[in-house]
């Protein structure tokens, strides 16, 4: 029986990732909140940021960059959110890319052709919710998948009535108390910040608050735009008024399930999905570092 292999830390690695990354590395105690909070990891089982954060306390950042986990990370804060110790794997997978673009691993043209593969997989999400609204996502075929992927979206977020039954939200006379996104003043702080902003037609946390202060409760309910929110509260943080796009549009979401506009079970065939749609963003990712570096 061979033994494995022992790890041998690199301290002046560690230190050099701890210090740079600024996410708390050493705080980890290795109790996997990150794992179950991650929603890739969820859906695909692909991306462990315990394991990355275990690695990077034992200074391992040339094995890391090796990996094409550094680029399946959302930046979602979900690793953030659920750790008892505030680590931030999010943090850490950001540094590497840098990292990685520092030392010539990939080049600028890697880094565009990424987001704009980041910026594409949003419509399919949009879409996602639309085939949701009505049955659950059982197969996406790809041909579907990149049709979803490169059709670009239309004044999306401004459709009247998009998703739903026919009727009108009830019981709502002052959705801006409600919300409590009246302090807004359109400055775009939640917009600059927001991970998923990559198209306005798809997804923009300020349209949906200047939405929901006009009154527009009602179209902003049949919108499948509201359930592309990945809730990382870099809006919230970010609103210098302390608007809470978070919290207004998880109250959207709460008002469409309340007024029967959508089927309380749409949440479940949206994580359903997401191990259908994940697992193909991250085959794409995969391609795409594969043919950056054989260049």
């Amino acid at each position: 029986m061979v033994s494995p292999a022992t790890i041998e830390p690199d301290w002046d690695g560690w230190r050099s990732i701890a210090t740079a990354s600024a996410a708390g590395i050493n705080l980890c105690w290795t109790c996997g909140a990150c794992d179950n909070g991650c929603p890739v990891s969820l859906a695909t089982g692909r991306l462990r940021p315990q394991r990355n954060v275990r690695m990077a306390v034992y200074g391992m950042i040339d094995e890391l960059l090796a990996m094409p986990d550094v680029w399946y990370c959302l930046s979602c804060r979900h690793c953030l959110q659920g750790c008892p110790n505030k680590v931030k794997p999010y943090e850490l997978h950001l540094y590497l890319q840098n990292e990685a673009v520092r030392r010539g691993i990939f080049s600028t043209d890697f880094v565009t052709a990424y987001h704009r593969l980041f910026a594409e997989f949003q419509r399919v999400r949009w879409r996602t919710v639309v085939h949701c609204f009505k049955k659950k996502l059982d197969f996406l075929p790809d041909q579907t998948w990149y049709q979803w992927l490169k059709k670009p979206l239309r004044h999306a977020l401004y459709r009247p009535i998009a998703l739903g039954q026919n009727r009108s939200v009830q019981q709502l006379q002052k959705p801006e108390a409600i919300l409590n996104g009246q302090a807004c003043f359109t400055c775009s702080e939640c917009s600059s910040c927001c991970p998923i902003i990559c198209d306005g037609d798809v997804f923009d946390p300020q349209r949906i608050i200047r939405m929901a202060n006009l009154g527009l409760v009602d179209e902003l309910l049949r919108s499948p735009t509201i359930w592309l929110c990945l809730g990382c509260q870099h809006c919230t943080d970010a609103c210098s008024q302390t608007v809470s796009g978070y919290a207004i549009i998880r109250r959207l979401q709460l008002l469409a399930i309340e007024n029967g506009i959508v089927d309380p079970a749409l949440s479940i065939r949206l994580l359903d999905a997401d191990q259908i749609i994940y697992s193909k963003l991250l085959d794409e990712i995969d391609t795409l570092i594969g043919l950056f570096r054989m260049m």
